[in-house]
């Protein structure tokens, strides 16, 4: 929802500012058009992940696990995880999906009762199990059963779990309109679509789930697509800018 006290103070922060940083395309035209920003004082560094923790292992036999991770509230969009579910399991039985994170916002345990009642009404019982908040160690393990993590937030600046999936070789299956059309290309490391309703999303992730040649080619695109985001680079890219500023 919009927030105008938030985007008045965001609004005074950035245009006091000497430098305002964002992670993509989408982020970078997102803040020129809300808060009229110079677009010469918009410098775009790509967020990374931590190669050192974010590690395949192949040795860790692969299961029909999909996962849904993020917060739990309704801008999040997990409903249209389980509506797709509810479609899938016409033509496949044989999948678990996790839904990784905890209530959020005011409204936040609210929708999770809502998502529980939508499991009960869809018969998705045995195939839907929620977690709530896990360590990142954990939800590392599940990444390297997992053949498949579906993001259903409608618009996200970056979309920092979608690179940790590719980095553990997990394809990402979107409906998001911002940042992720920069990330996955379909049926290379991912799949993009309008809706998750769909005869074409329903082929790629029974593809991936039944066929391991399959499962193996998109899975080596998205570790090879994933290198380039690189939390060491990120980070030697910030202190550059910090010391440019510094000897302006």
């Amino acid at each position: 929802g919009y927030n105008k006290e938030r985007v008045d103070c965001e609004k005074i922060v950035m245009t006091s500012s000497n430098l305002v940083t964002t992670s993509s395309v989408f982020e970078t035209m997102l803040i020129g058009d809300t808060y009229k920003i110079d677009e010469n004082k918009i410098k775009k560094i790509i967020p990374g992940v931590d190669k050192k923790i974010f590690i395949p292992d192949s040795s860790v036999e692969k299961e029909n696990i999909i996962l849904s991770i993020g917060r739990i509230q309704k801008q999040k969009g997990q409903i249209q995880t389980l509506e797709f579910l509810n479609n899938f399991k016409k033509i496949e039985k044989d999948f678990k999906c996790y839904f990784i994170g905890g209530p959020s916002g005011k409204n936040g345990n609210e929708y999770l009762n809502e998502l529980k009642q939508s499991v009960e009404e869809f018969n998705l019982n045995t195939h839907v199990e929620f977690l709530d908040n896990l360590p990142q160690t954990e939800i590392i393990d599940l990444f390297k059963k997992a053949k498949l993590m579906i993001h259903t937030s409608q618009f996200e600046t970056f979309g920092l779990v979608a690179i940790e999936a590719n980095t553990m070789g997990v394809p990402v299956l979107s409906i998001n309109n911002g940042s992720l059309m920069e990330i996955i290309d379909n049926n290379k490391n991912g799949y993009l679509s309008e809706n998750l309703i769909d005869k074409d999303v329903n082929n790629f992730v029974s593809n991936l789930l039944n066929e391991d040649k399959k499962f193996e080619e998109v899975s080596l695109t998205c570790i090879e697509k994933s290198k380039k985001y690189d939390w060491v680079e990120t980070s030697s890219n910030i202190e550059k800018e910090y010391e440019l500023l510094l000897f302006k």
